[in-house]
Order: C-alpha cells, then structure tokens, then sequence
C-alpha cells in the first residue's frame, strides 16, 4: 500500500503533520475502495477512479448559479448557518407618507409566483443571517423552504 500511495505525491513537506496524516488516511480509504472496485470487474486505474470519485462528489454540492458576491454567499449560508432569524424591515418617511421598505419575495419569485393583480409578491420580512437580506414571506413556508431545501423553486 505505501509504495502505490507514494507514486501521487499528494503528501508535501510544507504539510502540518496533520494534514499529512488526514490525506493519508483519505487515499488508504480510497485505494481499498479501488481494489474493491476491481474485484468487482472494474477497468479504470487507481489514478482515474480517484478523478472520478472526486469529481462525482463535487457534483453532488449546491451550485453556485448566481455570478454577484452577496448571493454567492447566500448559497452556502442559507443551508449551514444557525442564526437565521424573520425580521421586519424598517419604516421609511415621516407621518402619513410612513411607507415599509419592501422586497420581492426570493421564494415565490423563483416559484413564479404572483399575486391576484399579476404583481411580485412582496414583503417586508427578510432574512437577518443572510448575507444578502433577502426578502422571504414569513407567512408561508418560503422562509423554511429558502433555508432547508437546495432548489427552493420547486413547491
């Protein structure tokens, strides 16, 4: 095992121990898991099973499908962060001209949805983790849904 660990060069000299030991511990796994995959009638090399075990687990993560910084953050955030609170946005104006800033919902917009009069739905909740504040309804399930699922578009 050391001496086809040793042909990837994957260990460097600058590592903290640690490191070391952590991808050692990594490729033992995955160079058990190739010869498993021989035993199964599998033809790829040791090389190519573990390009293909890599790849295939980073397809598995969310995509980053937005290209501006705060909602790239969002991405990651909105599934991982605990401190993911409804606020109420502020009130804008004095007196009778007192009107609530107002966002369009991220949920019902990517759902497609509108209201009666074929407007955005609109809210005045954010969410106060988010990089990005964005407006979600607090009525209905988009804040849960915004928060648990990887593609909230779907209902």
């Amino acid at each position: 095992m050391d001496q086809q660990l040793d042909s990837l060069l994957v260990l460097r000299k600058s590592y903290k121990w640690y490191k070391k030991l952590f991808l050692r511990l990594i490729l033992q796994c995955a160079l058990r898991a190739h010869k498993l995959y021989k035993m199964k009638g599998g033809k790829l090399d040791f090389l190519h099973f573990l390009h293909d075990v890599c790849s295939d687990m980073l397809m598995k993560l969310p995509k980053l499908n937005e290209t501006q910084g705060p909602k790239k953050l969002d991405n990651l955030s909105r599934l991982t962060g605990r401190n993911h609170f409804p606020i109420k946005r502020h009130y804008e104006g004095t007196g009778a001209k007192k009107t609530a800033k107002v966002k369009q919902c991220r949920v019902c917009y990517a759902r497609g949805l509108r209201t009666a009069k074929c407007w955005p739905v609109e809210t005045t909740w954010a969410c106060k983790g988010c990089p990005s504040l964005p407006g979600l309804c607090a009525e209905t399930s988009c804040f849960e849904d915004y928060h648990t699922k990887v593609d909230y578009s779907s209902v």
